[in-house]
């Protein structure tokens, strides 16, 4: 299962000055400076985006896969996706952003996060078991208008031992699965259980350790 989500749409600035000292200027006013790369621009168009338009955007788990359609200052329209968001090492605000621009009608190859949902019905993870996602995103070849959110996996009855791999999952319509079928994406393994013979060497361990304290004791009374 997969979710849909709305384009988002965002006003780009054409800028032609560059450099350190233009960004940071840039970034003063609450814009990001951005490049735009793709078939049409394979040189890179600089622009700069409004910090509070993108930010929800860059800074969401589907931020790579979220369709936006940019109004650029000379009138044209382009769909362009997240490439790199380059951030402060310390307070990890954005700095810088690279557009890739996709064009309507051709696939794209983009990784879609994979989303587990309905653990606490989970009849494997009621009794003990214990979840583990191997794999969280997958790759596909895509239209741009048809890229989901993400990928949705139910495990509401999943018992122990039970596995999912991607070729478990439903992909969205018209798309080229990159990644192998046979990936696993997660299992829901046994609870851990202490042996009997585990359990007797705890024990045996602790009384040993008891009668060395105790012995220890004596001889510090005897000093």
């Amino acid at each position: 299962m997969a979710a849909k989500k709305q384009q988002q749409k965002i006003e780009f600035t054409i800028r032609e000055k560059t450099g350190t000292g233009v960004c940071r200027k840039i970034r003063a006013k609450n814009l990001i400076p951005v490049i735009l790369y793709g078939p049409e621009y394979k040189q890179g168009l600089a622009g700069t985006v409004s910090a509070r338009a993108i930010a929800p955007i860059a800074n969401s788990e589907a931020r790579e896969t979220t369709v936006i359609e940019l109004g650029m200052s000379d009138g044209k329209e382009c769909m362009a996706l997240i490439r790199d968001v380059q951030r402060h090492l310390l307070t990890q605000n954005i700095r810088h952003i690279d557009f890739y621009q996709v064009l309507k009608g051709h696939k794209i190859k983009v990784e879609i996060p994979i989303r587990v949902i309905n653990k606490e019905l989970s009849p494997g993870i009621k009794e003990g078991g214990l979840l583990n996602q191997i794999t969280r995103s997958l790759s596909v070849e895509i239209k741009p208008r048809d890229i989901p959110e993400d990928i949705v996996v139910d495990i509401a009855e999943l018992m122990i031992g039970g596995e999912i791999f991607i070729k478990d999952l439903t992909l969205p319509e018209d798309c080229d699965l990159l990644t192998a079928e046979d990936t696993l994406v997660l299992h829901i393994s046994q609870p851990r259980a202490v042996s009997e013979t585990e359990g007797d060497l705890l024990e045996e361990g602790s009384a040993e350790v008891e009668v060395v304290a105790k012995g220890k004791a004596k001889e510090g009374d005897e000093e």
